[in-house]
């Protein structure tokens, strides 16, 4: 990796003294490196944990916006046509899309229905309108653009669109032997919705866009690529990903808080963690489900649920439901109590191990939310009466609390934490040095 040193100019800016391009700070690992100029198709990545650092697409304002207003325009339909229609015993039961959420309500599941709304409608019809935006806002001057756009990746992860696809196949195999399932143009709209909107976010440069609302602000004293950020006074925007001098608390480019490390960064893990944790235990415990057919109520936990479709024969559905409700939130746990213990320890040994685990369950962590999905799709489709009917259980509520709460415990856990134990003294004096000859 190159290295060089940044002078501070006349105007207040600190620009390279050579062509080894802009200087950024890997928010995973904290590790001060240039970033070259990319080219349409090309990547870059830390040279120290692997994580991806900016990435460039050709047309970055068209592609978007064209994704963004098509995958629009689906939702729009999967909200006017019939979505799916159930035959059973002679009888059709139909469900639109909105009913995911308002059957919820009918049935006095508040909570649980305004989840499942924002997660699958507010949220990721935000997300494209705000993409639509802030796109057009690089070609005209619109305000509130700096507000729209920390929303917009702030609400990123909880836009599950992804995750209701999956449920509403989990859902065909379980319905699959009580009736006929037909499928409506609605469903079709959102399978369209569902690609085109995870492709306007792979189409998105995050960097190249924030550089477009407002200039990159350079910090105003030498830095030293390939050392640590915080033995050089630096510390990185969590919002736009900006430099920012250790002691300035607010973001020159959006204005958001900015701290050395996220405060009390493994109190607030452990809490969430152990409140997930206990959390957990009801939600097995407690039905997530309950069916009544010809008068008779069958109660479902998320354990049993697994069982009779293993015993179905549904092997494959039974696996991805035994891995996103009892697997991945155990093992998510289980990592973010091990990186809070690492961190602790005197020295944090495997840090490359170590991030790579956290940045997988981080991904991961947000799809255990499938059967709090498959219960809404069941819950609005299942309706003949006495014939047949489902209802969510009191697990539901509290499933989803245990992956809201894993969400937010690894959203609080810093991943820097784990590298500070290999700063380097000698770095910060060679630092100190060079700033002197230079002064």
């Amino acid at each position: 990796m190159a290295s060089g040193h940044y002078k501070l100019t006349a105007q207040g800016e600190l620009q390279p003294s050579d062509a080894d391009g802009e200087l950024v700070l890997c928010r995973y690992c904290d590790l001060l490196q240039h970033l070259p100029e990319l080219q349409p198709g090309e990547e870059a990545h830390c040279s120290q944990c692997g994580h991806l650092l900016d990435s460039r697409h050709p047309q970055p304002v068209l592609r978007p916006v064209l994704f963004a207003c098509s995958a629009l325009f689906m939702l729009v339909l999967a909200n006017l046509f019939p979505f799916i229609s159930m035959y059973a015993a002679g009888s059709q039961q139909q469900m639109s899309f909105l009913d995911t959420s308002s059957v919820l309500f009918a049935v006095h599941h508040p909570a649980l229905a305004v989840l499942v709304w924002l997660f699958i409608q507010a949220i990721p019809a935000f997300c494209m309108a705000a993409v639509i935006y802030l796109k057009l806002g690089m070609l005209w001057p619109l305000p509130a653009r700096m507000w729209v756009a920390r929303v917009l990746f702030m609400l990123k992860p909880w836009s599950m669109v992804d995750i209701f696809l999956i449920g509403l196949l989990v859902s065909f195999v379980k319905l699959a032997s009580h009736g006929d399932l037909a499928l409506g143009l609605s469903f079709w709209a959102f399978c369209l919705f569902c690609l085109l909107h995870l492709r306007t976010f792979q189409v998105i440069d995050r960097r190249e866009m924030w550089s477009r609302i407002s200039p990159n602000p350079k910090p105003s004293f030498i830095a030293l690529p390939g050392h640590a950020g915080l033995s050089q006074q630096l510390k990185v925007c969590g919002c736009c990903t900006a430099l920012v001098p250790l002691n300035v608390t607010h973001c020159n480019r959006c204005g958001d808080r900015v701290h050395r490390r996220i405060p009390a960064s493994i109190q607030k893990t452990l809490a969430l963690t152990t409140a997930a944790a206990i959390l957990y235990l009801p939600a097995n415990i407690y039905p997530i489900m309950v069916t009544v057919s010809m008068g008779q109520e069958t109660q479902s936990t998320i354990l049993g649920g697994i069982r009779l479709l293993w015993l179905d024969g549904a092997y494959p559905v039974a696996v991805i439901i035994a891995l996103a409700s009892v697997v991945i939130p155990v093992l998510k746990i289980l990592v973010l109590y091990g990186l809070c213990y690492l961190v602790m320890q005197p020295q944090a040994y495997r840090q490359h191990l170590s991030t790579l685990i956290f940045r997988w369950v981080d991904w991961i962590g947000r799809w255990s939310m499938v059967d709090v999905l498959v219960v809404a799709i069941l819950a609005a489709l299942v309706r003949f009466d006495l014939l047949m009917s489902v209802y969510p259980g009191p697990a539901a509520v509290t499933f989803a609390a245990v992956v809201i709460l894993t969400m937010l415990a690894a959203l609080s856990f810093d991943p820097r934490l784990l590298w500070d134990s290999t700063i380097n003294p000698e770095d910060v004096e060679a630092i100190h040095t060079m700033t002197e000859q230079t002064s």
